[in-house]
C-alpha cells in the first residue's frame, strides 16, 4: 500500500484556503442606543392657615454629581415648579430656599437629596409666614366654655385648634381663651375637639371631650361646648417608656397626650362618634444622656411609632432599650471632609442628618438663620463637602455648627433605600394609608455646640 504525505506548509495553505476572508462576509452595522430620558419635576408650594396652597418660588436647584459638584442650576418658574430632562435615572440635587418663621428674620432652608429618583415627582414644602396669603381664608377668633363632669384638678387641656391659654372658671367649667378657627371662603368649618384631663373626688384619673364645627361669631362673644365624650383608661405593656399618642380624624389631629416612663396607663378616647374613621398614631421612646464635654451636649434616643386603626395595636409600641451603637463619646462618624459613616447603627436604611449654623447676611453682616438637612445613606458623603454654589460665603464645611442632629430610619415594611428616599423626595404629609409610615423606628443622636 502506498502511503502519501502532506507537507505541513501544504496544509497551512490548503487551510487557509478554504476559510473565508472576512471581506467576503458583509458587517453588521451597529445600531445605536437611544439614551433613556427622564423628566424631573419638583413642586415648592406654601400653604396658608385654611390649607390652600400656592406656588412659592423662591427656590433653586442645584444638580449635582457623585461629589455634589454642580452640574446646573435650576430656579422655580412662576407655579413654583422645577423642571428638566435628564438622562440619569438617580440625581444628587440640592434645594436652596428663602425661609422665615414667626418673628424671626430671613434665613435659608437647604435641602439635598442623594441618589433620588428622576422620575418620581418631588415635592418642597416652603415655610416662610411672612408671605403667607389668607385671603382665601376665613378665620376667627374667640373664646370657647367647655362644660364637663366636676373634676378636683386638671392635668392637662387640649384642642385639636390653637388657643392662647386656659381659666377655670369652676369645677365643672373651663374656658379656652384664643381660640383661634379657619376655613376656606366656600368651606365648612373643621371638625374640632376640646379635651380636659385630670382627678375627681376619689383621685381617680378621669378625661372628658366635645366636638365642634361651627365657629361663626355670635353676639355673646363666646362659644358654648358641653364635653359629652369619656375616656377610658388604657393599661400599657411594661416596659414603660415615654410615650405619647394622638387620633387623626379627617386629617387633623385630636387629643393628644403624653405620659412619662413611670406611669403605666393613659387616658384614650375610644367611643365617640368619628372613633371608625380615627387612626391612633403612637410613639415610644428611651433617652440615654452620655457624658457631656465643656464643648458639647449631647442626648440619644431610641423611638418606635405605630399608625393604627386599633388602640391596641397601635400602643404596642416598644422602643429598644439598647443604647445604640453611636461612637461615644467622640461621635466622630461625620469627618472634616464631609464623609460619614452610621453603619454600626445597624439596620437603618436612610440617614437624615440636620445642621443649624451660626450664618451672616453676605450684605448686612447680621445674624440670619441657616439650616441643612441631607437625605442618604447610612454611610457616604454629604453634600456639604462641597461648595453651595451661589451661597459659599453663608454656608460652607468651615461654618460655625450649632447643633447637629441625625436620625437614622427604619420602615419595617421596608429595607430598599430607593424607597426610601422616593418617600421623602415626595410630598411627606402624614397619610395614614401608607404603609411606609405605619410601623417605623429610629435612633438619634443630637449634639449641641
Amino acid at each position: 500500500m502506498n502511503k502519501y504525505f502532506i507537507s505541513p506548509l501544504l496544509l497551512t495553505l490548503f487551510l487557509q484556503g478554504c476559510g473565508s476572508s472576512s471581506s467576503d462576509t458583509p458587517e453588521i452595522p451597529e445600531i445605536p442606543v437611544e439614551p433613556v430620558e427622564y423628566t424631573f419635576s419638583l413642586t415648592a408650594q406654601l400653604t396658608n392657615d385654611c390649607g390652600v396652597a400656592s406656588a412659592f418660588t423662591d427656590v433653586e436647584l442645584l444638580l449635582q454629581d457623585d461629589t455634589w459638584q454642580t452640574l446646573n442650576t435650576y430656579k422655580a418658574d412662576d407655579n413654583g415648579v422645577i423642571s428638566f430632562v435628564t438622562e440619569s435615572e438617580f440625581i444628587n440635587y440640592t434645594l436652596v430656599a428663602k425661609d422665615q418663621q414667626g418673628s424671626e428674620a430671613q434665613g435659608l432652608n437647604v435641602v439635598s437629596y442623594y441618589q433620588a429618583n428622576s422620575a418620581t415627582p418631588s415635592h418642597y414644602q416652603a415655610q416662610f409666614d411672612e408671605s403667607i396669603d389668607n385671603t382665601s381664608c376665613e378665620c376667627v377668633t374667640q373664646n370657647l366654655k367647655l362644660t364637663h363632669r366636676s373634676f378636683t384638678t386638671q392635668t392637662s387641656v387640649t384642642s385639636s385648634l390653637d388657643f392662647t391659654s386656659t381659666s377655670i372658671i369652676d369645677s365643672g367649667t373651663t374656658l379656652f381663651e384664643g381660640v383661634r378657627a379657619c376655613k376656606t371662603l366656600d368651606g365648612d368649618w373643621p371638625l374640632s375637639s376640646f379635651s380636659i384631663a385630670g382627678t375627681d373626688l376619689n383621685e381617680k384619673s378621669i378625661g372628658v371631650a366635645g366636638f365642634i364645627d361651627e365657629f361663626t361669631i355670635n353676639g355673646e362673644g363666646i362659644w358654648l361646648l358641653s364635653a359629652l365624650e369619656f375616656a377610658d383608661v388604657f393599661q400599657l405593656n411594661p416596659p414603660y417608656q415615654e410615650t405619647s399618642t394622638n387620633q387623626i380624624i379627617q386629617g387633623t389631629k385630636h387629643f393628644s397626650a403624653e405620659i412619662t416612663k413611670d406611669e403605666q396607663s393613659l387616658l384614650l378616647f375610644d367611643t365617640h362618634p368619628y372613633v371608625s374613621e380615627a387612626y391612633y398614631q403612637s410613639h415610644a421612646s428611651v433617652t440615654f444622656v452620655p457624658s457631656d464635654s465643656i464643648f458639647r451636649s449631647s442626648v440619644i434616643k431610641n423611638h418606635h411609632q405605630i399608625i393604627s386603626p386599633s388602640a391596641e395595636e397601635s400602643l404596642t409600641i416598644m422602643a429598644s432599650e439598647y443604647q445604640p451603637a453611636f461612637n461615644e463619646p467622640y461621635f466622630d462618624e461625620i469627618n472634616t471632609d464631609g464623609s460619614y459613616d452610621y453603619s454600626a447603627v445597624a439596620g437603618y436604611p436612610m440617614a437624615i442628618i440636620n445642621f443649624i449654623f451660626t450664618a451672616y447676611d453676605p450684605d448686612t453682616k447680621l445674624l440670619m438663620p441657616a439650616k441643612w438637612t441631607f437625605y442618604g445613606p447610612d454611610k457616604g458623603v454629604l453634600a456639604i463637602s462641597a461648595k453651595l454654589t451661589g451661597y459659599e460665603d453663608i454656608i460652607n464645611l468651615d461654618s460655625n455648627i450649632e447643633r447637629t442632629n441625625v436620625r437614622l430610619i427604619k420602615s419595617n415594611m421596608n429595607n430598599d433605600y430607593q424607597d426610601y428616599i422616593k418617600h421623602y423626595q415626595g410630598d411627606i404629609t402624614l397619610d395614614v394609608n401608607n404603609d411606609f409610615v405605619k410601623n417605623m423606628t429610629a435612633a438619634e443622636l443630637a449634639l449641641k455646640f
